[in-house]
């Protein structure tokens, strides 16, 4: 490979870990028909045939930590040995006191330095590309970037797509090594205020509202972030060995595959058996999968992403 902006920085991931609740609701197959804004937004498979749903105890930050715990156990490691936590969320987010500090203390990293960062669905990029960019700095060498969602507490119930949405937490272990262990070769995060309206959820408790047009956004701009992270490398798809996006719907799925012409075999997710978990499902998948045997060392894998804000972002990476 060619080219990348971590390419000869030595930033590797060390593992990953997940946490589901441990309620398991299975999808009804009788559901409500959806309106035809709805049913736009969702494509005519639900693509989610069982989603996990959080109890009292089960907040974003109890399943973050449990997430972060499985990593750092992944990747034979203590939480002592982190310097840096980056955290993300949308679902509940707090002013303040951020969760990052109290996600950090109560994995046993309290020294570590450890913050909150957003951008919905493209958290898991965002923070990965945050880390990177700090790690190579030389102030730190191993991060945890850990995303926890409640996203089914953000979807009006009653309606055929609130059973789209679950909870769950995603992590990954990023260390900085050697220059010529590279593994994680690209990333990019873009941002599009015109597209701001196409998805949004308002106050503390609103439900999330998307557009028709959200498929054909989401697939168009992370397109684009994809173009760009396999320009930089000199590459094309044919040259990817998975890819494991943020899948969103069916829908939205199925957009995405398309425009950046993946041979359906080579997508990973989890939406069908964990539900849509937002910042959480990239981190979630390679966790599943690699614990699962299908992902294997040395694998290329190409995760896109878009999400409101509007936000899209892609990571370039060999495991």
């Amino acid at each position: 490979m060619s080219g990348g902006i971590w390419m000869g920085k030595g930033l590797s991931f060390r593992g990953f870990g997940h946490y589901f609740p441990r309620h398991c609701e299975e999808i009804p197959a009788d559901l409500p028909e959806a309106p035809e804004m709805e049913a736009a937004v969702l494509g005519p498979d639900l693509g989610v045939e069982r989603r996990h749903l959080s109890d009292d105890v089960e907040t974003v930050p109890y399943m973050a930590v449990e997430a972060g715990r499985h990593a750092l156990r992944n990747a034979g490691l203590e939480a002592t040995d982190l310097d840096l936590v980056v955290f993300s969320s949308w679902s509940q987010r707090r002013y303040a006191p951020e969760d990052a500090p109290r996600i950090a203390m109560r994995l046993g990293a309290g020294r570590a330095l450890a913050f909150d960062v957003c951008a919905a669905c493209v958290g898991f990029v965002h923070s990965v590309q945050t880390a990177a960019a700090m790690l190579t700095s030389h102030q730190w060498r191993r991060a945890l970037v850990v995303c926890s969602d409640q996203f089914s507490q953000r979807l009006k119930p009653g309606r055929r797509g609130s059973y789209v949405g679950g909870d769950g937490a995603g992590a990954a272990v990023i260390e900085a090594g050697p220059p010529d262990d590279s593994r994680l070769r690209d990333s990019v995060v873009l941002s599009y205020g015109e597209h701001a309206g196409v998805s949004k959820a308002r106050g503390k408790d609103g439900w999330t509202v998307s557009l028709p047009s959200i498929a054909q956004v989401a697939a168009a701009t992370a397109g684009e972030a994809t173009d760009l992270v396999l320009r930089r490398g000199g590459l094309t798809m044919a040259d990817v060995d998975w890819v494991v996006p943020h899948p969103g719907s069916t829908r939205i799925s199925e957009e995405l595959i398309r425009r950046i012409g993946a041979d359906p075999a080579m997508v990973l997710t989890n939406l069908r058996t964990r539900g849509q978990t937002t910042s959480a499902t990239i981190p979630s998948a390679l966790s599943e999968f690699t614990e699962s045997g299908e992902l294997r060392k040395g694998d290329l894998i190409l995760s896109p992403a878009a999400g409101a804000g509007w936000f899209s972002g892609a990571l370039l990476y060999q495991l």
